[in-house]
């Protein structure tokens, strides 16, 4: 009898113990995405393949500061872009590559994102009126601009990487906002353009950016 209690104890006490209740999975953030998903929806209503497929390349390689850009500033961005490829004989010999990576995005750098493409195409359009090529179109740009909208270098900026319009509004630029506000104005015609540069001279002189066009087959500097 007592050998038939102590085995039942044991049965008790090396019973398993109730299962826990499963962990309650955290939700991941969701993360804004009106704007992106407009573009989409913007791309497919007119825009054909073409259109689709930039919305899809800006929105696959876009930094991750920015996944809640306004749906404004993405569909103008897109429309004005692929309307420059249509109007300016140079932009029409693009190529896809080079029109993805160097005419269709909406920042050159790390500068404050905004809608610039209406207001440097209104500025620059009428620069490049008469030129017949990419490249007298950059050299009427490169030797117009500044001084029309009254922008030149000058160290008493508020920050190096200024946007286009916090140049204009400071009348002044580093080599970097000058390079930003160069680069999207050629790309607001077409040209494909971009910001180059060093993080320090051997000499320890400091940095300097500047920008780059695709004219005649290549990559050239200009500034």
């Amino acid at each position: 009898m007592l050998l038939a209690l102590l085995q039942a104890a044991l049965l008790v006490t090396a019973a398993p113990p109730a299962p826990e209740s499963p962990p309650v999975r955290q939700q991941p953030v969701a993360i804004q995405e009106d704007g992106w998903d407009a573009l989409e929806a913007f791309a497919r209503e007119g825009l054909g393949a073409q259109g689709i497929e930039a919305a899809r390349f800006l929105r696959a390689h876009r930094p991750a500061r920015d996944a809640a850009l306004s749906a404004e500033l993405l569909t103008e961005n897109l429309r004005l872009a692929l309307a420059a490829r249509d109007r300016f004989p140079w932009a029409q010999g693009v190529t896809e590559e080079l029109f993805l990576n160097d005419v269709l995005p909406y920042a050159t750098l790390d500068e404050k994102r905004e809608n610039w493409r209406p207001m440097l195409l209104e500025l620059t359009a009428p620069i490049v009126a008469e030129s017949k090529t990419a490249t007298e179109a950059v050299q009427a740009i490169n030797r117009e601009l500044y001084d029309k909208i009254k922008v030149h270098y000058n160290t008493g900026r508020k920050r190096p990487n200024a946007c286009a319009t916090e140049s204009i509004e400071q009348g002044r630029a580093t080599c970097t906002g000058l390079t930003i506000l160069l680069v999207e104005a050629c790309r607001s015609v077409g040209i494909p353009a971009r910001a180059a540069g060093v993080f320090l001279w051997h000499d320890d002189r400091g940095n300097h950016t500047w920008p780059e066009v695709w004219v005649d087959g290549r990559w050239q500097f200009t500034g």
